[in-house]
C-alpha cells in the first residue's frame, strides 16, 4: 500500500515548483543603456554596494563636467536572500545557523542596472569602469529607437 497517492492526492509528497521565467528582466524598460549579465553568480551585499559607490563617484564626475542635467540609474540588484552560516567546530543538527549577510542571485540576461539622460560615450565609458569591478561576464546594450 502507498503512503502517498501522488497522481491523485493534491497534498503530494515533494509539490511540484513552478519554474516561471520573467520574461521582462534583460530589456531596458526606463533608461537609455543597460548592463545584463551572461552567467550564473551569487552577489552579496558588500558587492552591491561597492557597485553603486562606483556608479555614483563617476556619476557625480560626469554631471560636474557636462551640462546635461540630472542622470538617472535605475538598479536591479536588490538582496533578497538571508545568508546564514554556523561555526566551523559545530555538530550537525540543531537547526539554521544565523544571519550573516544578504545576497542576490543572477541569471544569465538579468538586467543589473540602466542610465537615462547621458551621451553614448559617456555611458560606454562608465558601464567599462563598471564591468571591471564585477566577478562575472556581463554585456552592455542599448535601447533602439
Amino acid at each position: 500500500m502507498k503512503r502517498f497517492n501522488t497522481k491523485n492526492n493534491p497534498t503530494r509528497q515533494h509539490k511540484k515548483k513552478n519554474r516561471y521565467i520573467n520574461q521582462t528582466s534583460h530589456l531596458v524598460k526606463r533608461g537609455q543603456f543597460g548592463l545584463r549579465s551572461l552567467s550564473y553568480k551569487q552577489v552579496d551585499i558588500t558587492q552591491i554596494n561597492n557597485i553603486k559607490k562606483i556608479i555614483q563617484k563617476e556619476i557625480k564626475v560626469i554631471e560636474k563636467k557636462s551640462s546635461l542635467g540630472k542622470i538617472k540609474v535605475w538598479f536591479y540588484m536588490l538582496p533578497k536572500n538571508a545568508v546564514t552560516k554556523f561555526s566551523p567546530e559545530t555538530r550537525m543538527g540543531k537547526g539554521k545557523g544565523a544571519i550573516v549577510s544578504h545576497c542576490c542571485y543572477i541569471r544569465p540576461g538579468q538586467l543589473l542596472f540602466e542610465l537615462s539622460n547621458l551621451p553614448k560615450l559617456k555611458s560606454l565609458e562608465l558601464l567599462s569602469c563598471v564591468k571591471g569591478s564585477l566577478s562575472f561576464k556581463t554585456q552592455s546594450f542599448f535601447r533602439f529607437h
